[in-house]
């Protein structure tokens, strides 16, 4: 059997697996460099245009590895666990947000790894390299008004505004009555109402493999379904990858694991790294005891209020149910950026608040210190409201406002990612544990009860008809019923191949990547993070992605 050789072996072609390939091959040219990836190219324009892009998770073909939880316990069902698959990874069918969290979370995560390159004062500058920021008109600085040198003006990925929604700016004015003004979410303060910033560019979303893939060195090899079954060894050093075609792919410096939080810990489990007794059970051969692999998953819920408005409210037009309505639609929004979509779930505020009933809850008496300090933290939100979401005119045909609620459904639980057999074609058995205990609850009704707050501020409460999605009534067990009966994952997984100190219990790989106990290996996705960003995750795989192939350039050269 031919066996191909490269220096460095990337295993996945996600967000951060196509920052990491671009820089790393571009950085270390001498070398070469090999991404493989298990889906496709997913460059069918179809599939990339901003107006559709809550659709894409279920409409592209090939793009979503469709995985499921097990049933959860106080959700009494299985969620969707939507991953992307295919170069672009979840970046090719998220929601195009772009958040990057708050200050006090990077210096909580420099803190408990050991590594100021994890600050906020530093992290900023990567952030900054990482985007080509848009800046908004001055005819929007009322609601929107970043410093510019708090943004990036040459990096990879485009960020900026959607689109103006007609009635958008009357809409944030009334929440300022009650609510404080934030002018920019990602200046490491996120708190307050705030204009959302998205990754995406002329009607179209921006990709990780858009945005870095487009310019590939010669020294980069890009191969696409192609799927990684198992790690190869050379005693406890990486070696290479064997893929489900039975194929042998060498590495003469490292493999580089950036699957995701999903599948980055399956095929570490699958290669003899993680747990001994999981493993013995499965007959898979040791090859490091690292009990934290696959543990500590991570996970956001959401749920959505739908509030039906007062004729004459608003000019958002939902009419795009046909297949060719939705073509003419998108036909005229491209060439006029006019029509529907113009309009269509585009402008979203998203604010994230801090609520002294958590802070003063029994449950929050309850946590130890250290989550208590957290959480406690000045820019550290507790849970984050979006509005101008989108519901189906199918569903709700009338004139509504629709508010999606997000809150962490692991501040204190935490949940798994095990094997369900040995066979690397079986889906891994995700368990994320949401809501399973009692800070977690208080949380999430905190959250909803916030948001009914917010549908009736003064201004929007006039416009209002009826609440037609939401809880009985105000009550916590009203609230937490409707949270059981609704809620699902916000797809933020992370945690599971923990990141931290070497005498920290459950921790994984170090401040580098580098996995504990073995050399010759590397894991750079969301399943390194510490604990899960109070943000949506794209930009920190963005970081990540980046912050490892600065570390491993300079290590080489």
């Amino acid at each position: 059997m031919a066996v191909e050789t490269f220096d460095f072996i990337i295993v996945g072609g996600g967000t951060a697996g196509c920052a990491l390939a671009s820089k790393l091959s571009k950085g270390l040219n001498k070398y070469q460099v090999l991404l493989l990836e298990a889906g496709g190219t997913n460059t069918d324009p179809e599939h990339q245009f901003y107006g559709e892009r809550h659709l894409t998770l279920a409409n592209a073909p090939g793009y979503n590895w469709g995985y499921k939880t097990v049933p959860q316990v106080q959700l009494n069902r299985k969620l969707d666990q939507s991953r992307g698959k295919g170069l672009g990874g979840s970046s090719a069918i998220n929601f195009c947000v772009y958040t990057r969290g708050p200050k006090a979370d990077y210096d909580d995560w420099a803190e408990q790894v050991g590594d100021d390159t994890w600050c906020w004062e530093n992290v900023q500058e990567r952030f900054k390299a990482i985007e080509t920021f848009q800046m908004p008109p001055r005819e929007l600085q009322p609601w929107v008004n970043p410093s510019s040198s708090a943004h990036g003006e040459h990096g990879a990925v485009h960020v900026g505004l959607a689109d103006w929604a007609p009635d958008f700016g009357d809409f944030l004015d009334a929440l300022y009555e009650v609510y404080p003004k934030n002018l920019d979410i990602n200046s490491g303060d996120p708190l307050g109402i705030s204009v959302g910033q998205v990754s995406a560019r002329n009607g179209r979303r921006v990709t990780a493999s858009g945005a870095y893939l487009s310019d590939v060195p010669s020294n980069l090899t890009i191969l696409t379904d192609v799927t990684a079954e198992k790690i190869l060894f050379d005693q406890d050093r990486a070696v290479g990858v064997k893929t489900t075609k039975g194929t042998h792919v060498r590495a003469n410096k490292e493999v580089i694991l950036s699957a995701g939080a999903l599948d980055s810990p399956k095929l570490l489990l699958l290669s003899g790294i993680g747990p001994k007794a999981e493993l013995s059970k499965l007959h898979i051969p040791l090859i490091k005891d690292l009990p934290g692999i696959g543990k500590n998953l991570c996970d956001r819920l959401f749920l959505s209020l739908v509030s039906i408005r007062k004729a004459g409210s608003h000019d958002r037009t939902h009419n795009m149910v046909s297949p060719e309505g939705m073509k003419a639609a998108r036909e005229e929004y491209l060439e006029h950026r006019s029509g529907p979509l113009a309009d269509y779930y585009l402008s979203q505020m998203i604010s994230y608040f801090k609520s002294e009933k958590i802070v003063q809850s029994e449950e929050f008496q309850a946590l130890d210190g250290t989550l208590q300090k957290s959480l406690a933290a000045d820019t550290k939100p507790h849970y984050e409201i979006v509005s101008f979401t989108a519901t189906p005119s199918v569903i709700i045909p009338e004139k509504y406002l629709g508010i999606a609620t997000a809150f962490d459904g692991n501040y204190a639980a935490k949940g798994s990612v095990t094997l369900s057999s040995a066979d690397p074609k079986d889906p891994p058995v995700i368990d994320p544990k949401f809501l399973a205990e009692p800070f977690d609850r208080r949380v999430a009704i905190e959250a909803v009860r916030e948001s009914l707050k917010l549908l009736d501020s003064p201004q929007l409460a006039k416009e209002q008809v009826r609440l037609a999605a939401g809880p009985e009534n105000p009550s916590d067990e009203a609230i937490l019923d409707y949270v059981r009966k609704t809620a699902m994952s916000m797809w933020h997984c992370s945690g599971t191949v923990r990141m931290g100190k070497e005498d920290q219990p459950g921790t994984c790989v170090d401040s580098s990547f580098r996995v504990r106990g073995v050399d010759g290996l590397r894991v750079v996705d969301m399943s390194v993070a510490p604990f899960l960003i109070s943000a949506h995750t794209q930009a920190a795989a963005y970081l990540i992605g980046e912050t490892a192939a600065e570390k491993i350039v300079a290590e080489y050269k």
